[in-house]
């Protein structure tokens, strides 16, 4: 009698287990500006392209031309400039810490701060970290967020980047 009652007690939790999965999977999908903020700083450090997902429809001029293609056109003559390649100028951001400085349900504003380190390939930048090796500098931005067809997107000017850059 005892090991049925067990036996159920196990199904039960496995189950329960289950069910609390995956309403965590369905939460952590939710975008939110805090997020988004996060998402764009990590590809804009790592020289992703696809930070362009993340900006707003004001930063994306005519004829698919983006701040951010200018901007990674920029980094990569530079390099090129410097005898390197842009992954170089590649960093990953750590001890990233956000403050809403605003929010209401079409815009947010967003204060990010943390620390980079180059990540040339991420195996390097992670045996720097370990090692503490290598130079770490802090950076620190507002970013303003706005919805734009129900997603969250950065506007302005985040980290200096434009159109006319």
């Amino acid at each position: 009698m005892g090991s049925q009652s067990n036996k159920s007690m196990w199904i039960f939790v496995v189950v329960l287990a289950v069910c609390l999965q995956v309403v965590f999977v369905f939460a952590d999908c939710k975008q939110t500006a805090t997020g988004t903020a996060i998402d764009f700083s990590k590809a804009y450090f790592m020289l992703n392209a696809d930070m362009e997902k993340y900006v707003c429809s004001d930063l994306v001029g005519e004829d698919n031309d983006s701040a951010v293609t200018a901007f990674l056109e920029a980094v990569d003559s530079e390099a090129r400039e410097m005898g390197f390649g842009k992954g170089m100028f590649r960093k990953m951001i750590y001890h990233v810490k956000t403050d809403t400085l605003t929010q209401d349900t079409e815009s947010a504003t967003i204060h990010i701060h943390g620390v980079n380190r180059t990540c040339i390939h991420p195996v390097f930048t992670f045996v720097a970290k370990l090692f503490q090796l290598g130079q770490i500098s802090e950076f620190e931005e507002t970013l303003d967020i706005v919805k734009e067809d129900g997603q969250w997107k950065v506007c302005g000017t985040p980290f200096g980047m434009s159109l006319d850059s």
